[in-house]
């Protein structure tokens, strides 16, 4: 089964990513809410739920990392596009 140490370093990170952890999880999961908010609290519930969230929290969390990771591609991108064309004026006014 998964350490209280590793448990503890899912549950910090999803904090971090996620505006409602509880909510997302309970909605993903299909398990309850109460069972979810219990472990969040560290509290003790069955190992096969345990189990679920635990995988489920990993997966949100590549997710997510896999979409900063695509979001940091694309600005790179734009940046280095817009540093190639320095001397090309964007045009601000309407001359009439």
């Amino acid at each position: 089964m998964y350490l209280q140490s590793e448990i503890k370093t899912v549950l910090l990170k999803m904090e971090k990513l996620y505006d409602s952890p509880i909510t997302l999880l309970t909605k993903t999961s299909g398990l309850s809410r109460p069972t979810v908010s219990k472990f969040f609290n560290k509290q003790i519930i069955k190992p096969s739920s345990v189990e679920t969230l635990y995988e489920l929290c990993l997966d949100l969390i590549e997710a997510k990392e896999k979409k900063r990771q695509t979001s940091l591609r694309r600005e790179q991108s734009l940046f280095k596009e817009s540093q190639r064309e320095p001397n090309k004026k964007s045009q601000t006014t309407l001359n009439l």
